[in-house]
């Protein structure tokens, strides 16, 4: 992921999966996030160090990574619709 803005997603659907689906609250939650984060910012590297098994590698990478990302980008959206609900007003 050489995108900015991507990366950017990336982390904060990362840290609303964490919130949500593992229940973790504070800063429990940014732990998380970070060393997943990290973990996916580092991955490349070592599955160059393994050309042989590179291309199963790359692939259960971008699995993992797209799992991650719709998971954590459905918790986030219901993070945000559930806690910005406008009052209603009582016409």
């Amino acid at each position: 992921m050489d995108n900015p803005i991507l990366n950017i997603a990336f982390i904060v659907s990362i840290t609303a999966f964490f919130k949500k689906q593992l229940g973790l609250t504070g800063w429990k939650t940014m732990v998380g996030a970070f060393i997943v984060t990290l973990l996916v910012a580092e991955l490349p590297i070592a599955i160059d160090a393994l050309p042989v098994a590179a291309p199963w590698l790359e692939a259960l990478y971008y699995a993992v990574v797209l799992f991650l990302s719709a998971a954590g980008s459905v918790d986030f959206i219901t993070l945000v619709r559930t806690t910005n609900v406008p009052p209603k007003s009582g016409l």
